[in-house]
């Protein structure tokens, strides 16, 4: 016996084609929708901030070792790699932020936004407290329906400009923005910062 009340029409999804779960792209999918946006951004943020931690800790462990005289120029430029950090840092947190104003339009899009909040908790709390592994459990499972968001790394070029960015903005903030050329790294800030 048919139901008569039941008249939705349910879209179709499809698995498969390139990489894992990968989805057709509707105008409701991924080019339309902000909540993928918003990951790619936060990712970007915390891979710039993970290279700015990273080239910080290095220029740390030279002021450490450095002798007196050449102590002070240490001293500067890692000023400002700690505050670029900072920034950087302080920019993702502000995409984080966006997040509960950012809608969804699709499935990858709440897959998106599940996956800032899961990313965002590793450096925070211990990922096996409630109710940290019954949302992963749900993520995994949207993944499973929906397929994960084809996500890229930002192209070196684009770290290296945000680096540049973000240790021109703590060398001002700082006060010491005519020392930024100084950075022993080369004449640009993040020059040969480690990208990867």
């Amino acid at each position: 016996m048919a139901d008569s009340d039941n008249s939705t029409t349910l879209s179709s999804v499809t698995l498969g084609g390139s990489g894992e779960g990968a989805i057709k792209a509707s105008p409701q999918s991924d080019e339309a929708d902000p909540a993928l946006n918003l990951l790619r951004d936060w990712l970007r943020a915390q891979h710039v901030s993970q290279v700015l931690c990273r080239f910080q800790q290095r220029l740390e462990t030279r002021v450490l070792a450095a002798a007196c005289p050449a102590s002070m120029d240490s001293k500067v430029g890692y000023s400002i790699a700690y505050q670029a950090e900072v920034e950087a840092a302080t920019a993702a947190l502000k995409i984080q932020d966006r997040l509960p104003r950012t809608p969804a339009h699709s499935l990858l899009g709440v897959v998106a936004k599940l996956e800032i909040v899961v990313g965002a908790d590793r450096d925070i709390d211990d990922p096996t407290d409630f109710p940290w592994p019954h949302i992963e459990s749900i993520l995994r499972d949207l993944k499973e329906i929906a397929g994960s968001v084809p996500l890229e790394r930002p192209d070196r070029s684009i770290v290296q400009a945000d680096c540049r960015r973000y240790q021109a903005m703590a060398a001002d903030l700082i006060g010491l923005g005519n020392h930024v050329a100084d950075l022993p790294l080369g004449q640009e800030p993040a020059v040969g910062v480690d990208t990867e």
